[in-house]
């Protein structure tokens, strides 16, 4: 069976995580860069993303995943997810992966952050989407803020890396901060 795109874009799509992807989830959160950006501590192998699979769609859907296609080359290029989905309170945290430094500088991050956005508004009828992000990951933080979102704090010494602690801003976009923007 073909894969269908769930979430299309103009350079970028978003498709449903299928048992096929589990080779690029490992190699997703083992690779340098994103271990580093997400602090992520220790290894994973296809046998746990594999259990983590079987789990993905059997749950209340407090975790929603998508992996980032590239639209010309059909070459798959990142992660992106909505973590502790509240559909009572309509609020979200939101993550982003891409873990090929080739696909870095593109504006890749800042469009798949805007279709997430789009879908999490649009279609899920959020009123907030948060996120977390080390204060010294500046691009990030970038392609955050011209997606709308606003920092609401910082989280001090919130997590231990790489021999110090680091700080974390708290950033969030609200509904009406969204519809605001266009």
């Amino acid at each position: 069976m073909e894969k269908k795109p769930f979430v299309v874009g103009k350079n970028i799509s978003l498709y449903s995580i299928e048992k096929d992807d589990i080779d690029f989830l490992t190699y997703c959160n083992n690779s340098v860069d994103i271990r580093d950006t997400f602090f992520i501590n220790s290894p994973t192998n296809n046998l746990q993303q594999e259990k983590v699979f079987e789990n993905l769609y059997k749950s209340n859907l407090n975790y929603l995943p998508f992996i980032v296609y590239e639209n010309s080359s059909m070459e798959k290029i990142g992660i992106t997810a909505f973590h502790r989905l509240d559909l009572v309170n309509r609020a979200t945290t939101y993550s982003i992966i891409l873990p090929n430094k080739k696909y870095w500088g593109k504006h890749y991050g800042s469009e798949v952050t805007a279709l997430m956005l789009n879908y999490g508004f649009d279609i899920l009828n959020l009123n907030r989407i948060q996120l977390h992000v080390a204060i010294n990951n500046k691009p990030a933080v970038k392609i955050y803020e011209k997606n709308g979102f606003i920092k609401e704090g910082t989280l001090r010494e919130a997590m231990y890396h790489n021999n110090k602690y680091c700080d974390f801003f708290v950033m969030s976009i609200l509904r009406n901060e969204f519809y605001k923007k266009d």
